[in-house]
């Protein structure tokens, strides 16, 4: 019975943890659409992007992610030497 329970836990663990980092991702992109949108997008009227709206929101999204990873990296680090010591 206990092995069972067990088994259960993981795997309401392994529930949990994807659903936290689905919320996490979900987050990460709302927060990036909404910073980007503000800074590039200077006129709703018009149907289209123009270029240098388009050439704004690459870099800031490319910027956006790049410093994700980096900060994903450092906590996975930190993480890391937390469960060591």
């Amino acid at each position: 019975a206990s092995t069972q329970k067990s088994v259960m836990s993981d795997s309401q663990q392994r529930i949990n943890s994807a659903k936290n980092e689905i919320a996490a991702f979900s987050d990460m992109y709302n927060r990036m659409l909404k910073q980007c949108f503000e800074k590039c997008v200077e006129h709703f009227h018009d149907s289209e992007l123009s270029l240098g709206e388009n050439t704004c929101l690459d870099r800031c999204v490319g910027k956006y992610v790049e410093s994700q990873q980096k900060v994903g990296e450092t906590m996975a680090k930190v993480t890391a030497q937390m469960t060591q010591v």
